[in-house]
């Protein structure tokens, strides 16, 4: 009888412990919401002259909310809904998600860079918005999940996650200034109350939303 290969060992492992490719799901969507999140808090900013304090609370806030109402669709019907068949598909999946938002974000960094004007936000939002409808057509996934509909739960977590992205997001870029680059500073601010609000979001998603999957 012929040994297992490294994929049969993995597809095994991920059979056992769903809650791996969840986890793995859900960090590849994580850069699909931050690089949204982004894109509309650095738009918002850069058309009112905004770079810290409360106001970049607000931006960050309003970015978050959008990424949060695109979270909820990917969450419910990828990340904790459809089942891939095979760990070559699982993979190509999870690094095409994960790229579209790098990508995002390395637009946002270069604007940042080059104190890009507000529009320059605007074509990188439209691009990203045809790369994520590509990926949704192409993964199959409209109606993907069950009827059950935990939108309620998923709000009340993801209204905790607004607060602490809106409280480290505000504060943050106050105290804390490690370049002269005020752009550059700003979004430093918005990678902390992210990375914060995202290990929130995918313990209370887990715990209370999709607590069946």
């Amino acid at each position: 009888m012929p040994s297992p290969t490294m994929g049969d060992k993995a597809s095994g492992l991920l059979e056992r412990y769903p809650v791996i490719l969840q986890l793995l799901r859900f960090v590849a969507i994580g850069f699909l919401n931050t690089g949204l999140s982004f894109v509309i808090a650095n738009l918002i900013s850069k058309y009112f002259g905004i770079v810290q304090g409360s106001a970049l609370g607000v931006s960050s806030g309003i970015g978050f909310i959008f990424a949060t109402i695109q979270s909820y669709y990917w969450n419910k019907y990828w990340a904790f809904g459809q089942q891939a068949s095979g760990i070559l598909q699982n993979f190509l999946r999870l690094v095409a998600v994960g790229a579209v938002g790098v990508l995002t974000l390395a637009m946002v960094y270069l604007g940042s860079q080059f104190t890009a004007p507000y529009w320059y936000y605007i074509i990188a939002l439209i691009i990203f918005a045809v790369a994520q409808l590509s990926l949704w057509k192409s993964f199959g996934l409209s109606g993907a999940a069950g009827a059950q509909n935990p939108i309620i739960q998923f709000f009340v977590v993801s209204i905790i996650g607004f607060l602490i992205n809106f409280l480290i997001a505000s504060k943050f870029s106050e105290a804390v200034h490690l370049t002269a680059n005020g752009d550059l500073n700003k979004n430093l601010a918005l990678v902390a109350a992210t990375c914060v609000s995202l290990i929130w979001n995918f313990v209370g998603y887990k715990l209370f939303v999709f607590k069946n999957k």
